[in-house]
């Protein structure tokens, strides 16, 4: 049974879509509020396509899609920014369901890069899988352009002095921690001229020592290799859901803070 508390919020919603329907000349035959009185709240096209089924007569300088996006945001704590972020990006990556080993590397491969894309929208754009560089003689997993001109891409250039133009990631489904080629793949695909970063998305650390000490050689050369498993995908992809982006550079920090204060902790 829903508290008090979840009662007077529901309310408060219910109250919201009537507001809100009142100020484009319409009334609510009751299945827009039930549709908004309790989250999981439907998508954008979702409610658009109830909204148009509804036959509303709204104004004529009016679309459905203007009144879902109003009525979304009126029930919702989050900000536009963040409700439009979630129409493109908001569902999270389904990693439980994509089993290790090579017979899945493909898929996993593919909702890595969609997960990714999403959680440095705004950072990281124009991302392409199977990249040719270096004149064609290698292929990187993905390569993602760095157009940051605030957060953390853009903070290693101007905090760390690391040329990141482009920032390469690789993907390894493996069920067993990643070892010494895996890490020397990655830095073969960086150099001093513009791919100083690199990311590395792997299943799991069950060694976090020892994949400690691989990362730690590569930034010893001067490449900053961050290593993220499942838990640091959907912890990022949440805040990013949540609308807090700061979580993610949060992360991002504390591990190459790890690098400059020599510590796997």
């Amino acid at each position: 049974m829903p508290d008090e508390s979840s009662k007077k919020l529901a309310r408060r919603r219910i109250n919201q879509v009537g507001k809100t329907l009142r100020q484009f000349g319409i009334s609510d035959p009751g299945d827009v509020a039930d549709l908004l009185s309790d989250p999981p709240f439907p998508t954008l096209a979702v409610l658009e396509k109830r909204l148009k089924k509804l036959n509303l007569r709204l104004p004529s300088n009016v679309s459905a899609r203007f009144v879902a996006e109003s009525l979304i945001a009126a029930v919702s704590d989050a900000a536009p920014a963040t409700l439009k972020w979630r129409e493109t990006y908001g569902d999270a990556p389904n990693l439980a369901g994509i089993k290790t080993g090579a017979t899945l590397a493909g898929k996993y491969h593919r909702t890595i890069f969609d997960a990714l894309r999403g959680i440095f929208d705004g950072a990281l754009a124009n991302g392409r899988i199977e990249q040719e560089i270096n004149t064609g003689i290698h292929r990187v997993d993905i390569m993602f352009d760095n157009f940051a001109d605030s957060g953390f891409f853009s903070e290693v250039r101007s905090r760390l002095k690391l040329n990141s133009n482009y920032v390469p990631p690789e993907c390894k489904n493996y069920t067993d921690d990643i070892g010494s080629p895996e890490y020397d793949q990655l830095g073969g695909r960086l150099n001093k001229e513009n791919r100083q970063v690199g990311l590395l998305v792997v299943r799991k650390i069950i060694d976090k020592n020892k994949s400690f000490e691989h990362v730690k050689a590569k930034w010893a050369k001067g490449e900053l290799i961050l290593i993220f498993d499942d838990e640091d995908v959907l912890r990022m992809h949440k805040a990013r859901h949540d609308g807090q982006t700061g979580d993610v550079d949060a992360l991002l920090w504390n591990k190459v803070r790890s690098l400059t204060l020599n510590s796997a902790k």
